[in-house]
């Protein structure tokens, strides 16, 4: 019950927490990216000017974000009680795999390899199976009739806020959580049996730097109403922009840009669209679904602990 209540007083603090998307550095970052972004679009940049985008009432007190932020309210506390259980899975999971490899293969050779080496290979692994990973169960959540019904509860959103991260129904907190878990435990297991204590401290250079990087290069501007697009690095990274896209409603945008960071993965799909330097004009929001199974799911209202078909 300590450890429940010690999480969910430390989901409370997102703004200090380095590991958070609204930790107070990586917004920083984003407000100075949007800025750069307006001034190269020509902007003049001016206090009234800077009251008017990023303190305006209409974008912050629209029933769209409103929605945002009880949903974030609502999943801190669904957050602190998968936490609790988060760490001990991953460490649980780690090890099995690492004793299953114990017995089947027998003890490893004793490595030769300098310990930042080898934090360079796991942090490197591991980022792509990560990435990986969240591409295919977004994919999953769009293209499987059930999960999308849940997924709507993102995608619903009219307006798009930093915020709209957290406007997420339980249900695939939870999936992504079990993501995580599964993704970490094999990744280091293998790497646990292969080199042992050499994994002191890898978190910290590798896995949270990677995920602390991301957060710093604009991730924040992913929901929001700034245009930040990666030019002709889009084919290797997902911007922003290109994210944008994929929540737009319109029938060209849609199930495109899936991935997180890297593009390769909707490239490989065919879901990769670019987003192009000029700012385009979208509309966010659920558009209908042309297949059955997909205008079956338009018949359900999403709460944050059911799926009711019928109630509007």
């Amino acid at each position: 019950m300590s450890a429940l209540f010690d999480n969910l007083i430390a989901s409370s603090f997102f703004v200090v927490d380095p590991a958070s998307r609204l930790f107070w550095l990586s917004i920083l970052s984003s407000v100075f990216l949007a800025i750069l972004v307006l001034r190269l679009q020509g902007r003049t940049i001016n206090l009234r000017f800077l009251r008017r985008v990023f303190l305006s009432k209409r974008y912050w007190l629209n029933p769209s974000t409103i929605t945002d932020l009880k949903w974030f309210v609502a999943n801190c506390g669904v957050k602190a009680i998968l936490a609790t259980l988060f760490v001990s899975a991953q460490l649980a999971v780690t090890m099995g795999v690492a004793l299953a490899l114990q017995r089947e293969f027998g003890t490893a050779s004793t490595s030769t390899l300098p310990w930042f080496t080898i934090a360079v290979v796991y942090s490197l692994v591991f980022f792509v199976a990560e990435d990986l990973s969240r591409f295919l169960l977004h994919v999953a959540m769009h293209k499987i009739p059930l999960l999308w019904r849940v997924h709507t509860v993102h995608h619903s959103a009219t307006t798009l806020t930093p915020l709209t991260l957290h406007r997420v129904h339980p249900v695939e907190i939870c999936l992504y959580y079990a993501r995580g878990i599964l993704v970490f435990g094999l990744i280091s297991g293998v790497f646990v049996y292969q080199f042992g204590g050499q994994l002191t401290a890898l978190d910290i250079l590798g896995v949270d730097a990677l995920g602390f990087l991301f957060n710093m290069v604009g991730a924040n501007l992913r929901h929001s109403n700034i245009w930040l697009s990666f030019g002709r690095f889009e084919k290797q990274f997902i911007s922003p922009a290109q994210h944008q896209l994929h929540h737009s409603s319109e029938v060209i945008h849609r199930d495109t840009n899936f991935g997180t960071c890297l593009a390769i993965w909707d490239r490989w799909l065919g879901s990769w669209q670019p987003a192009g330097t000029q700012k385009q004009k979208l509309t966010f929001g659920l558009a209908p679904r042309k297949t059955e199974c997909q205008r079956e799911s338009s018949e359900y209202s999403v709460s944050p602990f059911l799926v009711v078909k019928g109630v509007n």
